[in-house]
């Protein structure tokens, strides 16, 4: 075995599993902030529009930090090829989703795509050949049973088409994940985050041929906050995947459902059920298992 591939089977430290997964956390409640701000954003304009000027506003976003990374030489790469595959799904799975949302419910929708962590492992074993460890796969699993007892799918949740194209939002955004790790051995962090926003707005442009009429205002200023969102999201877990591996990583994607769920509750929604609750717990228990057990 060579050492390069000593290194990619080692497991991380300690402290940067849990640096990691702290980053983690940080990057999935920005995710779900995000969401908030996007449902409220689609309130006054479509979706097409929506998605479009949250991924420039991302992109513009990214200026700041390139300058003081030296300028545009530092956008400079080698693994182009990469870079677009990891935008190219990043965004697919965001389309995917939105796309089953319009004939499927929103707790279904969510669920499978929120299924990306169940498939990181195999990914994982197949495409970085990193070992995966029994607790890994013990707190996907417990973390996959406490967002199902969250969301409280329908038994029928494979049986529709609609449903399907959900799954394979969860693939899509798994292969996205894995794509970052890969790319965090030669990418700096804000060249990952600069091409993803701006790949995924070249890739929508052609749909707003088809996105209907400007929208207003409010549209744009709660698009633009919730590109923002998405930013600290993106560098949060971009940095998350450069301490840590990815099936630790990607078992805190659970975290943002319930990252929503509290949000809601606190801007006057239901208050959580005893179940719902105890689906918070075990998403919980999975977060510790991958921190003390690795």
């Amino acid at each position: 075995m060579t050492a390069r591939e000593s290194n990619m089977v080692a497991l991380p430290s300690h402290h940067n599993v849990v640096k990691g997964s702290l980053l983690a956390l940080l990057g999935f409640f920005c995710m779900a902030v995000f969401g908030i701000f996007t449902r409220t954003a689609y309130q006054h304009g479509g979706a097409i529009w929506v998605s479009e000027i949250t991924y420039i506003v991302g992109s513009l976003a990214c200026w700041p930090m390139i300058a003081l990374s030296g300028g545009i030489s530092s956008l400079k790469s080698e693994h182009y090829g990469k870079l677009f595959l990891r935008a190219a799904f990043g965004c697919t799975a965001s389309f995917l989703y939105m796309l089953s949302l319009r004939n499927i419910s929103i707790v279904n929708a969510t669920l499978l795509f929120n299924s990306a962590p169940i498939f990181i492992p195999i990914l994982a074993i197949v495409w970085l050949k990193t070992a995966v460890s029994k607790w890994a796969w013990a707190a996907v699993a417990i973390g996959f049973v406490g967002i199902s007892i969250i969301v409280k799918p329908s038994f029928s949740i494979l049986e529709q088409p609609a449903n399907l194209i959900a799954l394979a939002s969860g693939i899509s955004l798994a292969i996205a994940y894995v794509l970052i790790k890969l790319l965090t051995a030669t990418e700096t962090r804000i060249r990952i985050v600069f091409y993803y926003f701006c790949v995924s707005a070249f890739l929508q442009l052609p749909l707003l041929l088809i996105a209907g009429p400007v929208p207003v205002l409010a549209c744009w200023l709660w698009s633009a906050a919730a590109g923002l969102m998405l930013f600290f999201a993106q560098l949060a877990l971009v940095q998350a995947y450069h301490c840590a591996e990815v099936q630790q990583v990607g078992v805190y994607q659970y975290a943002s459902v319930v990252f929503v769920g509290i949000i809601e509750w606190f801007l006057g929604g239901p208050t959580p059920s005893t179940s719902e609750l105890l689906g918070v717990l075990l998403v919980i228990v999975a977060g510790i298992l991958i921190i003390r057990k690795v």
